[in-house]
């Protein structure tokens, strides 16, 4: 998911967890994982949804088990 520079300061300014930044790229240390927001030209992108989707198959597919 990539969204523009002044959505993700908008979100960063709506949530209550600790966040830490380095040159092009911002982690949003939350309660389950941590979300990396990396810099792709003039978007930022993170993968969080897709890892955080994959585990919860994992979990599904484990209790079907």
């Amino acid at each position: 998911m990539c969204i523009s520079a002044e959505a993700l300061a908008l979100f960063l300014n709506l949530i209550v967890a600790p966040i830490t930044s380095e040159p092009g790229r911002i982690i949003v240390h939350a309660e389950e994982m941590d979300a990396h927001w990396v810099q792709v030209d003039d978007r930022w992108c993170t993968m969080a949804p897709q890892i955080q989707g994959r585990e919860m198959f994992a979990e599904l597919a484990k209790d079907d088990a």
